[in-house]
């Protein structure tokens, strides 16, 4: 799987989505542990504590990430996620322009000490608590494609995001560079990629 992360260019955003019934996990921790063995840094913004139901799953399977302790996480919830580097923490009741305002000031710090591999979780829990701001906050997630800084990763839950009107998911999708699908296939994971800027890896199909 890691010959894909390598085929992926600096400033693309890279959209994972899934269903309820996929485990993203065994792909999440596969790409921090790339992450970490190429030695870049490890940025995730988690949107109301996604990455805490996370965490727990990770723990019960007993498939726990040593490479996670070693990202720096940015929370917009509401509370701070156990057994994380929480860098900053950030109420998730505060409105989308203020919550944007305080993220970037941590983001650029980070960014711009090290390369970096982001993680953007919780995308269909905004959503879903906050459908009047989908469009502000899609469009404030495409203002971040083409920062060469980093390399970024949106997971995203399509399922939750069904049926409301307009979809965020369709516009996530047009605005990033690389879309890899989650399907399950008899207890394992397939991982389709159905959009590439890299024409090495569109149509790509990889069993894990």
């Amino acid at each position: 799987m890691w010959e894909v992360f390598t085929k992926l260019n600096p400033g693309e955003v890279v959209l994972v989505e899934y269903s309820s019934k996929v485990n993203p996990l065994p792909v999440f921790a596969e790409i921090i542990k790339w992450a970490n063995a190429r030695g870049y840094q490890i940025l995730i913004t988690d949107l109301l504590n996604r990455l805490e139901l996370c965490l727990r799953y990770m723990k019960i399977g007993k498939s726990e990430c040593k490479a996670l302790e070693k990202a720096k996480v940015v929370e917009i919830g509401y509370r701070e996620p156990p057994e994380v580097n929480v860098v900053k923490f950030i109420n998730g009741d505060r409105e989308l322009p203020a919550l944007l305002s305080e993220y970037k000031k941590v983001y650029e710090k980070l960014v711009s000490e090290k390369f970096t591999v982001a993680f953007l979780l919780g995308v269909e829990r905004y959503v879903i608590l906050r459908r009047n701001d989908a469009i502000k906050l899609v469009s404030i997630l495409g203002a971040f494609v083409g920062d060469t800084r980093r390399i970024a990763f949106y997971f995203v839950n399509k399922d939750i995001l069904e049926g409301i009107i307009p979809n965020p998911l369709t516009m996530l999708e047009e605005l990033a560079t690389t879309i890899i699908e989650l399907e399950k296939e008899r207890g394992r994971i397939r991982l389709c990629i159905t959009k590439a800027l890299n024409p090495e890896l569109d149509g790509q199909e990889i069993v894990i």
